[in-house]
């Protein structure tokens, strides 16, 4: 078969012209040959099928996928070198909270150190306070006691006074003559003199009190801590029988009259508390009295 536009021979089965691609036309089932203008009228037709066809060529060449421009490549590019911007921002961003977070705990932990001193400074202080409070208040104590011992005095010359004014009383209605040593005289009974033998500890072999040896101590404030205080003492030397002698006394902070009867000759005087109820309310009423 011959290409109507460019006269070039082809296969019968061809379609299309193999030199210029032009359409070919199948011939008639005639054998009569082709007239001349039938075959430019198919020539025409061709190159008119020709150039209709090549527009869409055109075209689907153009549809077809296009390689990447340049200004996509170079946006790959940039997205390629953003990765690693970013990797190094994030990595400075991790160490800056590292650094952040080490620094908190440093100053926590110093933070609480400091507070940790400070309080065992309060504590040791404290104690210290503590400790000379303690030992102010126990010599406060001390001093106190001691001072409350003088306070709290059972008798004075007051009182003394008061005694010698009752028992030159008390004698008269007793029809009796005492020497007391509340009238500032001192009372002797064979080798017992008193105060002095109580005053300088010499009355252990002399003095018992119930047939007990006790001691004894003398005093005009009646203010210690001796379980008996003797604040005066009295004596009837022109007694009938025996010698009547009596030691005024605070039996453990309690005023009592203690009598003895024993002879001028005894050795030992021992002595009890006296009977006479009027003895004994007068010297108790002194002793209590404010």
């Amino acid at each position: 078969m011959y290409c109507p536009n460019c006269g070039k021979k082809n296969d019968i089965d061809a379609l299309f012209c193999e030199n210029c691609g032009a359409r070919l036309i199948i011939p008639a089932s005639s054998a009569q040959p082709t007239p001349a203008s039938a075959v430019s009228s198919a020539a025409q037709s061709t190159s008119s099928t020709a150039a209709s066809e090549a527009p869409n060529a055109s075209t689907s060449i153009s549809a077809a996928p296009t390689a990447p421009e340049p200004g996509t490549r170079s946006a790959q590019h940039a997205r390629q070198n953003a990765q690693p911007r970013s990797t190094s921002k994030l990595s400075w961003v991790i160490l800056i909270v590292v650094l952040a977070v080490a620094l908190g705990g440093g100053y926590y932990w110093l933070e609480h150190q400091r507070q940790s001193n400070s309080t065992a400074t309060t504590t040791a202080k404290s104690s210290s306070r503590t400790a000379t409070s303690e030992k102010a208040e126990s010599s406060s104590s001390s001093k106190a006691s001691a001072s409350t011992a003088t306070q709290t005095a059972l008798w004075s010359t007051t009182k003394s006074s008061e005694l010698a004014s009752f028992m030159s009383s008390w004698q008269d209605t007793m029809n009796q003559s005492y020497e007391g040593t509340y009238d500032g005289q001192s009372v002797t009974i064979g080798e017992l003199n008193l105060p002095s033998d109580i005053k300088n500890n010499q009355y252990q072999d002399k003095i018992t009190v119930n047939g007990d040896t006790v001691k004894l101590k003398w005093t005009t404030a009646a203010d210690t801590d001796a379980k008996y205080q003797v604040v005066a003492a009295a004596t009837d030397p022109n007694a009938s029988s025996g010698v009547i002698t009596y030691l005024y006394v605070f039996h453990n902070g309690s005023p009592d009259v203690l009598v003895s009867q024993d002879s001028a000759t005894a050795t030992t005087f021992n002595f009890t508390s006296s009977q006479n109820t009027d003895l004994q309310d007068g010297f108790a009423k002194i002793a209590n009295a404010d």
